[in-house]
């Protein structure tokens, strides 16, 4: 339990003696005030003079409990303020030493409820005092007592004193146990169990809701973490955790906190080291933080990310910085990105998607969508062989009609099967308009995400299309995209691909060689007629060996499959005549044909085919 809650504690039993008080002194004074004159005659002090001392040292005992005085300073003036109890009550000595006597009690148990001993002290020192004077004035007062009472009150006064301290000093102790009980659970509250390190709410208490520019988070990751229990055990993947938080803090510099987000994520908060670059200083700190980890005889090797949040950001706590960080670590890994930066740039763009996501929620597939086409070309035929359907979106949000921002948006949802089931059907009519003005082997490309393909009404819904509009299964190619999270030996997607086997819908495999589909997955589970080679592998390939050389590796690959490799992203003649040295004479690009819509196509391919009817 933090110490304020404590002291709350404190000002809360301060707040009752005060209502207490005030409401006990209010009650006396209206019994004084109703008092007949021949009662209070013989009293020491007028009935007037009692009521008013009542009333005014009950406002004022209200107004201390309720001031912003320190806990210590208001317990001494409540008990002095609670002295008027043994002073009222002397001023009736002449009539009642036995009043006297119990009022003396009274503020002892009053003193009970308090959070330290101060009140005790004052109720110990007045009970004795206040019994002392009464057993030296009983002998000159009306009231008839025997000399032997007084000694058998103090008696009682002094077992109900130890009586006091004991029961406070239980009070106290069980206090203090609440308060070390509550430190714990604030404590693990605030921390990780495993690590102890910081948590998400002990970083948003440590540095609270303030925006902290000139701080830099660095969020590190290992990628393969839950991998290591799977293969090796939990207790060797905790080992390896520690042992890169040991590197963090051996390898970094001096920084404020290292926080656990969650699993294998950890987030350094620090500043800015100066004169150095950040991105430098992080990409060696990745080398040094991936290599090997020796855990019992075993040598591991991590995966390790870094996304670096530099404070650019103008309204933005740590806390949602933190959630910024974790948000682009799988664009990281995806983009197989070792050590990124969070810049305006790309905050921008996460704006956008954010943007983009809201308005696709709405957005008609009917309506809002229409579809562009881009012809492929094969260079020994000297003829267009095929074309691919590009799905386009009319968004009025600038820049998020690109496929690049809203396809990913529309994967992660059930619009991408809407989607997907419209860009398919709207293919096969337009491969049908194409009948009279293409060959029979002529195909149209249309792709299809992970999630359309394991989704249970894919196959059905493509053989209905072939029957609606009596085209051949050849006629219609399927392009599936090598990504990172297309898993082929994932047993839904072995389902879907080895029914599309089955129907001889010919595959092409797009942005080959950015994933991670094996020898045995291209050779075996497939019905692969096609590697596409992503437009990443062609571009400046002029001035890039290695690229060349990547590029004749594919190719060589796809030709000892006995299947087709066409290049996409093509813009130059140098770029194609590259690829045509190498064997490759199956393109895509804007230097042969650019997206355009449908009546372009038609207009297009009915020129050919009056030149060469000619």
């Amino acid at each position: 339990m933090p110490v304020k809650t404590v002291n709350e504690i404190v000002r809360n039993q301060q707040r009752w003696i005060g209502n207490f008080s005030f409401f006990s002194m209010s009650a006396g004074a209206l019994i004084f005030w109703m008092t007949t004159d021949e009662t209070m005659q013989s009293a020491y002090l007028s009935r007037t003079t009692l009521v008013m001392i009542l009333l005014a040292l009950g406002l004022l005992t209200l107004w201390i409990s309720r001031s912003r005085l320190t806990n210590r300073y208001q317990s001494h003036l409540l008990s002095i303020m609670f002295l008027v109890i043994p002073i009222t009550s002397i001023s009736l000595l002449p009539y009642a030493a036995v009043t006297v006597w119990a009022s003396c009690f009274l503020f002892l148990m009053i003193a009970l409820i308090a959070y330290d001993r101060i009140m005790i002290w004052y109720a110990v020192v007045i009970t004795v005092a206040t019994n002392g004077y009464v057993m030296f004035r009983a002998t000159k007062v009306t009231v008839e007592i025997d000399p032997t009472d007084h000694y058998a009150r103090l008696g009682m006064i002094a077992i109900a004193i130890c009586i006091a301290f004991v029961i406070n000093h239980l009070h106290l102790r069980h206090l203090r146990h609440l308060q070390m009980m509550a430190d714990q659970l604030h404590h693990a509250a605030r921390h990780d169990a495993q690590t102890q390190l910081l948590n998400m709410h002990g970083l948003e208490e440590r540095f609270g809701a303030e925006k902290h520019q000139s701080l830099l988070l660095v969020g590190v990751q290992l990628e393969n973490y839950y991998e290591l229990a799977r293969y090796f055990g939990e207790e060797i993947q905790e080992k390896v955790l520690f042992d890169c938080v040991e590197r963090l803090n051996n390898l970094l510099p001096p920084y404020y906190e290292m926080v656990r987000v969650e699993g294998g994520t950890l987030v350094v908060v620090m500043d800015k080291p100066p004169g150095v670059s950040c991105q430098e200083e992080m990409e060696r700190l990745s080398h040094q933080m991936s290599a090997p980890y020796q855990v019992d005889r075993h040598q591991i090797y991590v995966n390790l990310y870094i996304v670096i949040d530099d404070g650019d950001v103008d309204q933005a706590t740590v806390t949602k910085r933190v959630q910024q960080i974790t948000s682009a670590f799988p664009e990281s890994i995806r983009n197989a990105e070792k050590v990124m930066c969070l810049n305006r740039e790309w905050r921008a763009e996460q704006a956008l998607r954010v943007e983009a996501a809201k308005a696709l929620s709405r957005a008609d597939v009917n309506r809002d969508f229409y579809l562009v086409y881009q012809l492929q070309y094969d260079s020994d035929q000297d003829r267009f062989v095929g074309l691919e359907a590009l799905v386009r979106w009319n968004s009025k949000i600038p820049g998020a009609g690109r496929p690049t921002v809203f396809i990913p948006i529309a994967e992660k949802s059930d619009l991408i099967i809407r989607l997907g089931e419209w860009i398919f059907e709207e293919g096969c009519k337009t491969r049908k308009q194409l009948i009279d003005l293409v060959p029979d082997d002529f195909s149209l490309s249309v792709n299809v995400s992970p999630r359309q393909l394991t989704h249970e009404s894919f196959m059905p819904f493509i053989e209905r299309m072939l029957l609606k509009y009596s085209l051949k299964p050849k006629q219609i190619k399927i392009e599936i995209t090598e990504s990172q999270s297309l898993d082929f030996e994932s047993q839904p997607i072995l389902r879907a691909l080895r029914r599309i086997k089955t129907l001889d819908f010919p595959v092409s495999l797009d942005d080959f060689g950015t994933g991670h589909a094996s020898y045995h997955v291209l050779e075996r589970l497939l019905p692969l007629r096609q590697l596409k080679v992503p437009k990443q592998f062609i571009e400046q390939i002029e001035e890039s060996e290695k690229r060349q050389s990547i590029l004749e590796s594919i190719f060589q690959l796809s030709r000892s499959m006995h299947v087709e490799c066409i290049v996409e992203g093509v813009e130059t003649g140098e770029e194609v005549r590259i690829a045509k040295n190498l064997g490759i004479h199956l393109f895509q690009g804007y230097f042969f044909a650019k997206p355009v819509k449908l009546e372009e196509i038609i207009c297009l391919l009915k020129t050919k085919q009056t030149e060469a009817a000619e």
